[in-house]
């Protein structure tokens, strides 16, 4: 029969049922919510890491563009100068000098960041797993109050577990075939 305890009448069942649905609801999106901050964060982080990298990148480029520029205004004045020995012969077409930009993205930087993101979904599938199992517990807990009948007790009984579906033994055959690729690699 159902199981001991104090039973919750069915109507304050739905009612709890509805809540914890709700409840749950809200923190995925208060999870979703973290991450972005935690995503924030971390490039604020790696801003901070890099501000002086990153200030000698755009110091260099400024001081490009200052050669650069001056180096087309003085063709403009060589050519314009010589516009009167110039007369009635055939213009070349000219266009300012094209400034280079220079990046530097270093691999440090790229592997950092990727390790940033990558732990900080990790965390989030951590916690959006402890949420579904969490939301799972109590709405069976719910559901076991009000089963009566050794059938319906024995219908959920057939839920398989996560040992069940990915045995340790098949995990540790993963394992070894996989020591023994890196070992005949080596």
């Amino acid at each position: 029969m159902g199981g001991g305890g104090m039973t919750i009448p069915p109507g304050e069942r739905r009612e709890l049922r509805s809540v914890v649905r709700a409840q749950f609801k809200v923190l995925r999106a208060e999870v979703e919510q973290r991450r972005a901050e935690l995503f924030a964060a971390a490039e604020r982080q790696l801003m901070e890491r890099y501000r002086d990298e990153d200030k000698q990148m755009d110091d260099l480029n400024w001081r490009i563009r200052q050669i650069t520029d001056q180096a087309s205004n003085e063709i403009e004045d060589l050519v314009r100068g010589l516009g009167d020995a110039l007369e009635g012969g055939r213009w070349m077409s000219y266009r300012r000098l094209s400034v280079p930009k220079f990046t530097r993205r270093s691999e440090d930087r790229k592997q950092l960041h990727a390790a940033l993101i990558s732990g900080i979904d990790a965390q989030v599938k951590t916690a959006g797993l402890r949420l579904e199992r969490q939301e799972a517990d109590l709405l069976r807990q719910l559901a076991m109050e009000g089963l009566q009948s050794d059938e319906a007790q024995a219908f959920l009984s057939r839920i398989p577990t996560v040992g069940e579906l990915v045995p340790s033994e098949r995990l540790r055959e993963i394992e070894a075939a996989f020591d023994q690729q890196k070992g005949g690699a080596a």
